[in-house]
């Protein structure tokens, strides 16, 4: 009977670091594995306090451990999230002490130009909902600057055009540079620690944040969601001048002015000296003309009172003046006399009527007035019954009389 050894002897296996060495040996030497580029969708993105980033990149069929050391996180020119379609360009390496192979990252970019398109959509459609776009919360620009912040990189051509443009429309403002990064994953929060430092001075009128034209990558720091949140509540105003007109960022839609470009944004945030000066010349001559107008005819006036005779001969007018309060007073003495005689003749007159119509001027011609006892006068025989008792109105007195026959005359 013979027995058969299924397993090798212990000389010969490999041990789990050997074997691990080998993998890595053969992963270092295939060329396929070296700076290849992957393309997937990135998940369980965390950024490590080490400054490493760690995500995972999968398809539908697969995924493979990626890890982006601290030294390639500033070349970056995007901070990645999870959903984002990349492509990864790295080496493969296997990590001996948990077994586990990864892509180490070198580079990164968006799968193309659809996927970035959408990245960018993403994010202005979630700030827009929120309202960060509104008009109504943007702030108007001072008009007469003078010290103005601007936030861009200092060796980059922005700084000397927009010197140059601001030096020559409005020289009395003073320009706060703020150099910052302008490009790269790390320009975002370098643009916030800007943002902050400017806003901190106090002292500022109103901040631009500037750079000039490149890529959609080279300005993909301006689409950074925290940078863009930050910039809509700055309490300075903000003008945004983000590559070339054509160009449009997240910060340009969240800031209180956009413009297409740094020379047109310091234009926009100042005004041109010599139209102002143009402005002020021409107040001035209004104003002297308006002057001169009103000096001549206050002159003309002061010639004609001059040459009036209440100020050339004062005595001689008011000696007139006396005598001709004289004279009115006498005309008001004559008129105030005639008016009483006339007064006085038709006074008289009415007394004549009213004499000539008092009943006792009929008495005095033999005449009487009859009455009834209760004071009703009897004006017609008609009104009399005999045996009636009746009152004769004579002059000097009233007789009582009892009426015995009544005769009526014949008409």
């Amino acid at each position: 009977m013979s027995i058969e050894t299924l397993f090798a002897p212990e000389e010969t296996a490999l041990s789990v670091a050997e074997l691990s060495l080998q993998i890595k040996r053969l992963l270092e030497v295939d060329p396929i594995l070296c700076d290849v580029a992957v393309q997937g969708e990135i998940s369980n993105f965390k950024a490590h306090g080490s400054g490493h980033y760690y995500f995972s990149l999968k398809d539908d069929e697969a995924q493979v451990r990626c890890a982006v050391w601290r030294s390639s996180v500033a070349g970056l020119r995007f901070r990645p999230k999870d959903g984002d379609r990349v492509v990864a360009v790295g080496n493969v390496e296997y990590y001996a002490a948990r077994g586990e192979v990864s892509l180490i990252v070198r580079e990164l970019s968006f799968a193309g130009q659809g996927a970035q398109w959408e990245a960018f959509e993403r994010t202005k459609a979630e700030l827009e909902a929120e309202g960060l776009f509104d008009p109504a919360r943007k702030k108007p620009l001072p008009p007469l600057p003078l010290r103005i912040g601007l936030i861009t990189s200092s060796t980059g051509a922005v700084l000397h055009d927009v010197v140059n443009v601001l030096g020559r429309r409005w020289p009395l403002a003073t320009i706060v540079l703020v150099p910052a990064a302008v490009q790269g994953f790390s320009a975002a929060p370098d643009l916030m620690r800007a943002l902050a430092w400017a806003e901190a001075a106090g002292d500022l009128d109103l901040v631009i944040v500037a750079r000039g034209g490149g890529s959609a990558e080279d300005l993909w720091c301006f689409n950074d969601e925290e940078l863009a949140r930050m910039a809509a509540e700055y309490s300075v105003p903000l003008i945004s001048a983000v590559g070339h007109e054509t160009d449009f960022t997240i910060l340009d839609f969240v800031a209180d002015q956009r413009a297409p470009t740094p020379s047109a944004a310091a234009e926009l945030a100042a005004p041109d000296i010599r139209q102002i000066y143009a402005f002020v010349q021409g107040a001035r001559l209004r104003l002297h003309k308006s002057v001169a107008g009103d000096v001549k005819l206050a002159r003309q006036r002061l010639e004609y009172l001059r040459g009036h005779r209440v100020l050339r001969a004062p005595k001689e007018n008011l000696a007139e003046l006396r005598a001709r309060v004289s004279q009115l007073r006498l005309r008001a003495r004559d008129a105030a006399l005639r008016r009483v005689k006339i007064e006085r003749q038709a006074l008289e007159r009415r007394q004549a009527e009213l004499r000539a119509l008092d009943p006792r001027r009929v008495l005095e011609r033999g005449y009487a007035m009859v009455r009834r006892e209760n004071g009703e006068l009897i004006t017609n025989v008609s009104q009399v019954q005999n045996g009636e008792r009746l009152v004769l109105l004579l002059l000097g007195g009233e007789v009582e009389v009892v009426v015995e026959n009544v005769k009526k005359t014949k008409e």
